[in-house]
């Protein structure tokens, strides 16, 4: 498991550097505002992303193994976790395109990637039977999307709490 973890913590540099370089140095906005982040304050941000994701990779892994025997699937938390650690790395890998936040919705279709290596690893490290590998997947994205949206959702509102809304917007 401690090498597993030492992956999804190297994986996820590139999304660390992304939302440093992206939200502190290159900024955010659009046609009526553009501001920086602070540099402390992307900082902050982008490690608290890090280590909320390789969080949610883990609990992710945990969710995969606790589901496994509904779907007829083994028990086995080290291949649960590496399943979810290999389809969590395009997403994370991708994460380096925070560089420039116009272009960040293709981590989104990177994250999309991934949920096709998941599709091929259920039955590979889960064990997993043809008739019941979609219900499986379709259950492991509802609960990857509550976890990713718990992991974005807390860093977000922590950050925005702190910085506050943009500049010269008005709520």
């Amino acid at each position: 498991m401690q090498d597993l973890i030492i992956y999804v913590a190297i994986v996820v540099v590139p999304t660390l550097i992304g939302i440093i370089i992206g939200y502190g140095v290159v900024g955010v906005g659009s046609f009526f505002a553009h501001f920086r982040v602070p540099i402390h304050w992307a900082v902050t941000w982008g490690i608290m992303q890090y280590v909320l994701s390789i969080i949610g990779v883990i609990v992710f892994g945990y969710v995969m193994n606790m589901l496994a025997p509904s779907f007829s699937s083994r028990q086995d938390q080290i291949q649960a976790t590496k399943l979810v650690a290999y389809a969590a790395t395009p997403g994370l890998l991708a994460g380096i395109l925070y560089i420039i936040p116009s272009i960040s919705f293709l981590v989104f279709l990177a994250g999309l990637y991934g949920l096709y290596i998941l599709y091929l690893g259920i039955p590979v490290f889960m064990g997993t039977p043809e008739d019941k590998r979609w219900i499986y997947l379709i259950v492991a994205i509802v609960a990857y999307i509550i976890i990713m949206a718990v992991v974005g959702g807390v860093t977000s509102a922590v950050m925005w709490g702190v910085i506050g809304p943009y500049p010269g917007v008005h709520l």
